[in-house]
């Protein structure tokens, strides 16, 4: 299996870019109102999430000479996107799980 080297600021890079997808993924939801968007979109949300946090426990390696402070405030705001994406679409209050699961 081939091993990708990306530098600290490659990784940055790709979280934020997962981060800008993420928004606008989310905001695009509300111009579609079919059911196959929004379970696209749950999709699509969760892949990105699941990206984002693997990039960001790899970014916690030693070879990373990132600020300690950087590392945490990327996870933290990947963990909030994670919160974000459960309650929007899995909490039973919030009005999209009709949708997702009917």
């Amino acid at each position: 299996m081939k091993k990708f080297n990306l530098s600290s600021k490659q990784i940055i890079t790709w979280i934020c870019v997962n981060y800008g997808l993420f928004i606008l993924a989310f905001f695009t939801l509300g111009f579609m109102g079919s059911k196959s968007a929004v379970i696209i979109n749950f999709v699509l949300d969760v892949v990105l999430c699941v990206i984002s946090f693997a990039l960001n426990i790899g970014l916690f390696s030693a070879k990373y000479k990132t600020p300690i402070v950087g590392k945490i405030g990327l996870l933290f705001a990947t963990l909030c996107f994670v919160a974000f994406t459960y309650f929007a679409f899995l909490m039973p209050e919030n009005g999209l799980p009709p949708v997702l699961f009917s």
